[in-house]
């Protein structure tokens, strides 16, 4: 299949651009690009022109997803403070180093950051259901997210609530209807937005979602 080309937002003669972009580079493969991909259709906010680059190998190192930003900056226009490139990637495979690592490139860079503690299903489960409907231990279970056969805590909980969840095939269906609940209920679980991450469950990917809705308000 012929890569994707990039067609960049009409400029009008007054030398203003006509929307921000907003370029996500993702560690997953499948299931970040169909949510965002969605995402971005359901609102269509004439405003925002949004790009997800795409991987042409599984290696999901952070350093490596972060390089896609590094050369779509290379090749096309970016207007800083204006444009926004975003790195989407979990703290699950990674330890406190590597993310420590990827924190301070991104912040160098100024790329925008979303991390979600200990994966991308906890956004999804919060298009689903509160936190606060969860006991301690529930919670703690999902933190942990074992996995038992070939799903995880989450994936299992996903397909529990849902009764069907394909992450290779996310029908989004599910989730976009909730999108502005789901924001209000990340930014709940977010105690302490001066870190650089999630330290317990939650996820950062509701600054990303506000930038492409303008907020779902």
């Amino acid at each position: 299949m012929p890569e994707k080309r990039f067609i960049p937002p009409r400029t009008r003669r007054s030398g203003v651009r006509d929307a921000r972009l907003i370029i996500i580079a993702a560690e997953g493969l499948n299931t970040e690009k169909k949510y965002f991909s969605d995402l971005s259709a359901a609102y269509l906010n004439p405003r925002i022109h949004l790009e997800i680059l795409e991987r042409l190998s599984s290696a999901s190192d952070p350093a490596r997803v972060i390089r896609l930003l590094d050369s779509f900056r290379k090749k096309y226009k970016v207007q800083p403070g204006y444009d926004q490139l975003w790195l989407v990637i979990d703290v699950d495979r990674w330890g406190e180093r590597k993310l420590a690592e990827i924190a301070r490139l991104c912040q160098q860079k100024n790329y925008d950051l979303a991390v979600s503690n200990p994966c991308f299903e906890v956004w999804l489960l919060l298009h689903l259901k509160a936190p606060q409907e969860y006991s301690p231990a529930a919670l703690a279970e999902l933190y942990e997210n074992r996995k038992t056969g070939n799903r995880t805590r989450l994936d299992a909980e996903l397909l529990s609530l849902l009764g069907t969840y394909n992450k290779s095939n996310l029908n989004t269906a599910a989730f976009l209807p909730n999108v502005a609940i789901t924001i209000a209920r990340a930014k709940s679980l977010d105690t302490h937005p001066e870190y650089r991450w999630p330290i317990t469950l939650g996820t950062r990917v509701y600054l990303l979602a506000e930038a492409i809705t303008g907020g779902a308000a």
